[in-house]
């Protein structure tokens, strides 16, 4: 019997981007389309970020979507990342990025849940990436964890009327209700 060929970035590179997977252990995962909320609060949170710490520029990189190959056969897509500039002084066209990112945020979707709570935190935990927060705009929270060691430390999930600093962003304090954007019609309270 065959062993089984691990694919790696030469193996999808040549892919359309939508079509381009995600590679965990060097099997290739699809991520599913997104919903509208998905959608807000990808381009709300990196935003609401820097208007809330306009010296967050100064010190961090914050990307959306990009490649990162942790390892030859772990490349990764989150929604968003972040470098603090004293790691990476310079923004680069590097494609995939290979400096590991010092924050990630996966933006969590009813079929998306389950890949970003489970196989895309270990491999996160495994990779020393030493902040990951977890929004979900369905719930309408974010949670925060912090690398400890070899495993996560639960910081909170955060939620409509919360108003707060968040690591490693602690200059920039965010109103979760404005991050999630107006309630959805026949959510409570509305």
């Amino acid at each position: 019997m065959a062993s089984e060929q691990l694919m790696t970035w030469e193996d999808i590179v040549h892919l359309p981007e939508k079509e381009m997977p995600e590679l965990i252990d060097g099997r290739p995962y699809l991520r599913p389309p997104t919903t509208a909320r998905h959608g807000f609060l990808h381009g709300e949170l990196p935003v609401a970020l820097r208007l809330c710490d306009p010296k967050l520029a100064l010190v961090w990189w914050v990307l959306a979507e990009p490649d990162v190959r942790i390892t030859p056969h772990r490349i990764v897509r989150p929604d968003l990342a972040g470098w603090r500039k004293d790691r990476q002084p310079e923004l680069t066209d590097d494609w995939p990025i290979d400096l590991r990112p010092d924050w990630v945020c996966e933006i969590a979707s009813p079929r998306s849940s389950h890949y970003d709570r489970g196989l895309k935190s270990k491999v996160y935990r495994e990779a020393g990436i030493p902040w990951y927060w977890l929004a979900d705009p369905q719930e309408r929270t974010l949670e925060v964890l912090e690398l400890d060691g070899d495993t996560w430390r639960y910081h909170g999930a955060y939620t409509d009327g919360d108003v707060l600093a968040l690591p490693p962003f602690d200059a920039a304090v965010l109103t979760m209700s404005e991050l999630f954007g107006p309630l959805p019609k026949g959510w409570p309270g509305t």
